[in-house]
């Protein structure tokens, strides 16, 4: 029987356009903590485990940590933390604390983000009544990364910090008691980075779906055409295929929702261009990004992913979603 238009032929692996659709569409259908699941997102469903987070922190940090190294998974719950979650927190033997976010827009403040997350982390890895001990309290040293995979040019690698959102210090009391956080920022989709990337299966094999999936939209294909494709061939040639087979649904899930988000951007920036006038491009995007943000609430969970999208400071996004009534 011929296949229909814009089917994925099934190759005898089971994982066909057919498949993976009706995976997709069981899952939003299905139950709550499958929809919880499904709006994870790709690269924090991917490295929130012992072995593939491990595999990451050894290619980013250019460690030799051997399989067996205590791993522990302290990323946050939105179940705990009200709203609050990020996508990757790994606690390696009792030496590093890597925190990790993916980023398809660039948010030059994501380290005052960063900020937030670690004294969560904190306090989720910290037993309260030893802070209180006389002597210094030995803490993992905390790294934090950016994965940006975004289809907008950016620098290779670049290092954003926390101080740029103060005022510089004037009192010496400001200087003596100042804090900064660093972030280093890795475009994981430029050939400067290549060799980087190549050194985890998993980061490669992420890499690959997303850039797949982005040349089939291009070529015309629907969102979830395109990475139904692309989850395909990736399977096919045996990429990251372990992960995959067992997590196609999810994945065509949370990438259909990424590219069609930023598919929905791009054609309003275009608009607005075309309007002309820059005052009005202006006013445009912000208008934009909050009607964006009312949007998309109900449709994600992660609160991160909703300021990565929009722009918008959490604040005003929860001023959106909740307005007070008199």
């Amino acid at each position: 029987m011929a296949a229909r238009a814009g089917a994925i032929i099934d190759s005898g692996g089971g994982f066909g356009y057919d498949y993976i659709i009706e995976g997709v569409a069981g899952m939003i259908g299905g139950s709550p903590d499958l929809k919880r699941t499904f709006k994870a997102g790709f690269f924090a469903s991917l490295f929130n485990d012992r072995e593939r987070g491990l595999e990451l922190v050894n290619a980013i940090m250019d460690t030799n940590y051997p399989p067996d190294t205590e791993v522990t998974i302290e990323t946050l719950s939105d179940v705990f933390f009200m709203g609050i979650q990020n996508d990757l927190a790994l606690l390696v033997g009792d030496t590093v604390l890597f925190l990790g976010e993916h980023q398809s827009t660039i948010n030059n403040s994501i380290t005052i983000r960063f900020a937030s997350y670690y004294g969560r982390v904190l306090e989720s890895v910290v037993e309260r009544k030893r802070t209180y001990k006389k002597g210094i309290l030995r803490l993992a040293r905390p790294v934090f990364v950016v994965f940006y995979n975004g289809a907008d040019p950016y620098n290779a690698r670049s290092v954003l910090k926390l101080s740029s959102s103060f005022d510089e210090p004037g009192s010496q009391l400001e200087k003596d008691s100042f804090i900064e956080l660093q972030a280093v920022v890795y475009n994981i989709h430029s050939p400067e980075n290549a060799g980087l990337v190549r050194k985890s299966e998993y980061l490669l094999g992420y890499v690959e779906v997303i850039r797949r999936g982005r040349e089939y939209q291009a070529q015309g294909l629907s969102a979830m055409e395109a990475v139904s494709r692309a989850i395909q061939d990736c399977i096919r040639e045996g990429i990251i295929a372990d992960y995959l087979e067992k997590h196609a649904a999810e994945v065509v899930g949370m990438l259909t929702e990424q590219f069609s988000v930023e598919e929905y951007l791009s054609a309003r920036e275009e608009e607005l261009k075309e309007e002309g006038r820059e005052e009005g491009i202006h006013i445009g995007v912000a208008k934009r990004n909050r009607e964006l943000a009312l949007q998309l609430r109900g449709l994600l969970s992660d609160m991160n992913a909703v300021i990565s999208l929009t722009g918008l400071g959490e604040d005003e996004i929860l001023r959106l979603w909740y307005p007070k009534t008199n």
